[in-house]
């Protein structure tokens, strides 16, 4: 018999599964308010006289319930003390900092599912609970609230500065301006990524036009431009095509990224012509140097480095400096070094990566010079600041999601830095180059809108100038070498392009851009978009390889070229075509062991035409001999099939006709001798 109690509980849970309805087993869970927070403007700095911080913020409803009893809440923490403590209070509350004010401001209204509201709040500062005697760094939190719950926030910094600096921070801002290469050695396009990076809201679009905004407020700035770049938007300006995912697109000029590239290249070329902006340009095709010197190729590193120049200055009408470089990608070797120093390069702009600052007392910002030394070169560096670089890597995913935000984050950097010493000059760089990782397009204008605005901490140089007022006072303990390089069968199908380039001017009659044109894939070739990716260079190559073969083939002897010599010594007729497009010179040379001596000629062909040589020839012996026929260059290479002529003596040699004659009259003498009389005896 069971126990009461354990009927009763066994009758309970029979009642509470007959009384719970089907599907009803598992408990629900309540879904949670999912919300994204955006700043979209702050006040850069403060100051006792400027004490009103404005700031604008973007929330929007991503989840699936509503949102109600909205307030924002402001927390302005008391100040970093380091630029740790800063950079660490960017991602979460600082730690051991205190509350100088905390505030609510209500909102009315509420959230639906997929809004969007922009906030504007207005904060006063507590001058009372600053500090009065000296600038400093305060962190600030806002999170959007519903009720007592904070659903998310946007972390920032005031900058608040008790007096004008004495001695600022010395900085440099430089913009590497690039794009790699994007078409085929038909011109045509295999991807949209330029137009959209040109495009309102791209990364070239935000950096252009951050770089005029700097350039009309007349405040010092290097601005690195990328040759592919420009003869990229100059193309596609006109119109241009595009090869994508299988599909054709013609884009007709007004239709497509047209406007937007030649607006880009008019602000380029005003940009340019600012006295305030020192212009530089990177190699022609954005080699990766080491990656030529490795290959080979070093002799190409001159090359690419005048023809940069030359395309620069011929789109943007203002010769770049050309003391000046910035190698792509920062990447640099032993033998690249010696290569750019023989070619007059005499400053460098360089990542913090491929010269990697020694160590600095307390953790400060390292100075911002270098020197860097070959076997027998020595170049100054300017280094872009480690610091700032981190910054940005380690917020990537914020600055793609909050550019504002991550601009605010390195002026506060750089005041961080500043404050360090803010007795002692010092001096930064900072380098937005071709790999910054992750910056959006929306980064940079208000970024620059700070710059143009002369940040009182700060006094903006030039590279040159930072280079000059701080010099380095020891060379680095080693730079990272770059280990790209191209393979050797890559690179020898390079040189042996090269070589039938040379062999093609020397046949050329009349001026030609044919060698220039071929030059230049050869050099695209070399891009560092290849580097690992040859299979996609090697279509340039090829492209010159059919070209001059096409070229060469097209001068031949046509077959069936046939002579009969009726004589030892006689003129011979030969014809030879040039079935091409241009007019050339070659040589026409006949080979025998027959011949006495080997014949040629020099000729110039036009185009589509068949001329006929006359060479004197003489045969060593009779009969049917093979005679080849020889196309060379004039500097003497073998260019094309060449042909045969068969030549067919009828001629006796002299001295074999009285032999065998001499021959014969001695054999009738011995069979005359039987008829004559015999001596009796």
């Amino acid at each position: 018999m069971k126990c009461p109690i354990a009927l009763a509980l066994t009758l309970l849970a029979s009642l509470v599964w007959l009384s719970a309805p089907a599907g009803a087993q598992e408990p629900t869970v309540a879904r949670q308010p999912d919300v994204t927070l955006t700043l979209l403007s702050q006040t850069p700095w403060n100051g006792p006289e400027a004490r009103d911080v404005e700031l604008r913020i973007r929330a929007e409803n991503v989840g699936e319930v509503e949102i109600d009893e909205l307030s924002l809440g402001l927390t302005l923490w008391s100040p970093v003390s380091s630029r740790s403590q800063y950079e660490a209070a960017l991602l979460g509350d600082p730690v051991g900092n205190v509350q100088l004010l905390a505030k609510p401001y209500p909102r009315t209204g509420s959230m639906l599912p997929g809004d969007v509201r922009d906030f504007t709040i207005p904060l006063e500062l507590p001058l009372d609970r600053l500090d009065a005697d000296s600038s400093r760094v305060y962190p600030l939190t806002i999170d959007l609230r519903s009720g007592f719950s904070s659903l998310a926030a946007v972390r920032t910094s005031v900058i608040f500065l008790v007096r004008d600096a004495e001695t600022p921070l010395n900085v440099s801002w430089t913009f590497v301006l690039s794009a790699p290469l994007m078409t085929g050695p038909d011109g045509v396009f295999s991807s949209s990524a330029l137009e959209r990076s040109i495009s309102p809201g791209g990364r070239l679009s935000g950096m252009i036009s951050a770089v005029s905004t700097i350039a009309d407020a007349g405040e010092p700035v290097d601005v690195v431009v990328s040759p592919l770049l420009l003869m990229q938007l100059d193309e596609m300006r006109d119109g241009y095509t595009i090869s994508e995912f299988g599909q054709i697109r013609l884009v007709e000029e007004g239709e497509g990224a047209t406007d937007e590239a030649a607006a880009s290249l008019e602000a380029l070329r005003s940009i340019a012509s600012a006295s305030n902006v020192e212009l530089s340009a990177l190699p022609f095709s954005g080699p990766r140097l080491p990656a030529l010197a490795a290959g080979g190729l070093s002799r190409d590193v001159s090359v690419q480095l005048e023809r940069g120049r030359q395309v620069v200055a011929t789109l943007l009408g203002r010769n770049p400096d050309p003391v000046v470089l910035r190698p792509p990608d920062s990447a640099l070797d032993d033998e690249s070094l010696q290569a750019i120093a023989a070619h007059g390069v005499g400053l460098l702009f360089l990542d913090h990566s491929t010269a990697p600052p020694p160590e600095q007392e307390r953790g400060f910002a390292p100075p911002p010079t270098t020197t860097l030394r070959g076997r027998d070169v020595e170049i100054t560096a300017v280094v872009g600041d480690p610091s700032v670089r981190t910054l940005l890597t380690s917020t990537s995913t914020a600055a793609l999601d909050d550019p504002v935000r991550a601009a605010q984050a390195v002026l506060g950097e750089l005041a961080t830095i500043w404050l360090e010493q803010p007795s002692v000059e010092r001096g930064v760089s900072v380098i937005f180059g071709e790999s910054t990782p992750q910056l959006p397009g929306a980064f940079f204008p208000p970024l620059a809108r700070a710059i143009a605005a002369r940040p009182p901490w700060l006094a903006q140089r030039t590279a040159t100038a930072l280079a000059l007022s701080f010099p380095p006072t020891q060379p680095a303990a080693g730079f990272v070498a770059s280990e790209a390089a191209f393979t050797q069968p890559y690179a020898e199908s390079i040189k042996a392009a090269r070589r039938r380039i040379n062999t093609l001017r020397t046949m050329l009659v009349e001026p030609s851009d044919e060698p220039a044109r071929l030059e230049t894939l050869l050099l695209l070739a070399e891009s560092g978009r290849f580097v690992g990716n040859e299979t996609e260079g090697s279509v340039f190559i090829d492209r010159v390889h059919d070209r001059i073969l096409s070229v060469f083939g097209s001068v031949h002897a046509p077959e069936g070229q046939a002579f009969t010599l009726t004589a030892s010594a006689a003129e011979v007729p030969v014809r030879v075509s040039n079935d091409g497009d241009i007019p050339l010179r070659v040589v026409v040379r006949l080979e025998s062991p027959y011949l006495r001596p080997t014949q040629e000629q020099v000729v110039e062909l036009p185009p589509a035409t068949t001329q006929t040589l006359t060479f004197d020839l003489e045969l060593r012996t009779t009969g049917r001999r093979e005679v080849v026929i020889e196309i060379l260059s004039p500097s003497r290479r073998p260019i094309g099939p060449g042909g045969e002529l068969i030549v067919r003596s009828t001629d006796y040699n002299r001295v074999a006709l009285w032999i065998t004659l001499g021959a014969a009259g001695l054999a009738l003498l011995v069979w005359a001798r039987r008829f004559l009389p015999r001596p009796v005896t």
